[in-house]
This record gives C-alpha cells, sequence and structure tokens, in this order.
C-alpha cells in the first residue's frame, strides 16, 4: 500500500506520471485515512481540455466510484483554476 507523506515536493506532471504507473488493484491511503484500491487508473486524456485521466474505476468504501481524475498538488487548485464551473470536468 503506498501512502505519500509530502507530496508537495513533486509536480503535477509527475504526480501525473506516477498515477499514469498504477497497477491494477494497487491500495492507497488517502488525506483523511481511507483506504482505497485503483481498479483502473484511467486512461490519458489526449484533449486540451478536461481532466487528465478519463474513465477511472476506483474501489473505496463507499462501493465503486468510476469517472475522470484530475491531478492538482494543492486542492484549491480545483477552485483557482475554475474546473469547478467548467462542465467538462463533471465525470
Amino acid at each position: 500500500m503506498r501512502k505519500v507523506d509530502s507530496i508537495n515536493i513533486y509536480s503535477e506532471k509527475q504526480i501525473a506520471r506516477m498515477w499514469q504507473s498504477i497497477s491494477p488493484g494497487e491500495k492507497f491511503v488517502t488525506g483523511n485515512g481511507e483506504q482505497i484500491k485503483v481498479i483502473y487508473p484511467g486512461r490519458t486524456n489526449s484533449d486540451d481540455r478536461g481532466a487528465d485521466f478519463r474513465d477511472a474505476v476506483i474501489s473505496s468504501s463507499e462501493g465503486l466510484k468510476k469517472g475522470d481524475v484530475e491531478i492538482h498538488v494543492k486542492s484549491s487548485n480545483w477552485y483557482a483554476h475554475n474546473h469547478h464551473l467548467d462542465p467538462v470536468y463533471n465525470r
């Protein structure tokens, strides 16, 4: 199980490369202490718009989550980049 304590030492590009290299079934611990398992990390989005990875599948205590993954070093960048206002990021 991977746990990354000092995520801010990496750039978004480096984190995206790490995410892309995840093996199906790999387990992680979120910042809230929840365990998740990556079933499928998604495919790289080649468009200029939208999330970094499409169609990811993650298992959590709430069941399967399917959707897109956007990589940011800080969660506040979601709002700073106005993704919350852009329907392209709704998946």
